[in-house]
């Protein structure tokens, strides 16, 4: 008796694994993701999807492959090197002053990573890929040689200052590695001693203020910081003529700070007349 529960339990199984009569075998057949440990590659809409940086990022299947693509199989890798060539769009949406142009006739903005280089006339672009994440501010030294950029954190990456060469596109240092929260928003070179200072923005809740000597060090000298405003900060300038004073400006606010020779910084609030609403 037991062995006859077993057999009819047993053939119950195998029928219901098998498909009726008038269906389809394909038309059963749900489209399939194929994974590896990093990627997914969906058969249905032919899409690879990954992680890069933290980010996802989805890409179409050249036409091709699609059909038949294979993420399991490993392929050698090409010797060609891809180059950047062109880099469209200008990141305006939520970032201020930050489009310059250089003596060299081009102008330098910033869009993602990528901090670029436009000569309108040729046209042609060069490019600054030094970013491991999104940039979010910039700044021309006064010998309008140098640039700094800053970038924002991710997963992967730490938000930091880059000091560059706009000629060679070499780094000439890196600033506050470990010292910034979220992202430096805003920067600005000193004016009147020949940019020795570099003050910065930190995107953290109080919007930290910091004053740098960029050329001390390794990754340059802090001098002082201390909390800016919990309103966004927009902008932030060295005074053109006075080597200790600082104007920052955001979301109805105008500020004057003093950097005092013992490195501290008081801030003075603008006054705005009133007007009607």
């Amino acid at each position: 008796m037991n062995q006859q529960r077993k057999t009819n339990s047993s053939s119950r199984i195998q029928r219901s694994k098998r498909f009726p009569s008038n269906t389809s075998v394909n038309s059963t057949r749900k489209p399939q993701k194929k994974r590896t440990k990093d990627a997914t590659y969906n058969e249905e809409d032919q899409t690879l999807k990954m992680h890069l940086r933290g980010k996802q990022v989805t890409l179409p299947a050249p036409t091709e492959v699609a059909d038949i693509y294979d993420i399991t199989k490993v392929e050698t890798a090409p010797h060609q090197r891809l180059k950047l060539d062109w880099v469209y769009g200008y990141r305006g949406r939520d970032c201020r002053s930050n489009l310059y142009f250089l003596p060299t006739g081009e102008m330098v903005y910033f869009v993602a990573t990528v901090v670029v280089l436009h000569n309108i006339e040729e046209p042609n672009q060069r490019h600054y890929l030094g970013h491991t994440d999104d940039v979010k501010s910039l700044a021309i030294h006064p010998n309008k040689l140098l640039v700094a950029s800053g970038q924002c954190g991710g997963s992967n990456s730490r938000p930091h200052i880059r000091v560059w060469n706009s000629i060679s596109l070499h780094t000439q240092a890196i600033i506050g590695m470990n010292d910034f929260t979220n992202a430096v928003t805003s920067i600005s070179f000193s004016k009147s001693d020949g940019g020795s200072l570099l003050v910065a923005i930190d995107d953290s809740t109080d919007h930290v203020i910091s004053v740098w000597e960029w050329l001390k060090g390794e990754q340059g000298h802090k001098i002082t910081e201390t909390k800016c405003s919990v309103d966004p900060i927009v902008a932030v300038e060295f005074h053109p003529f006075e080597r200790n004073v600082i104007v920052t400006c955001g979301k109805s606010h105008l500020a004057f700070w003093t950097l005092d020779v013992g490195g501290a910084l008081y801030k003075k609030m603008g006054i705005f007349e009133a007007r009607e609403k």
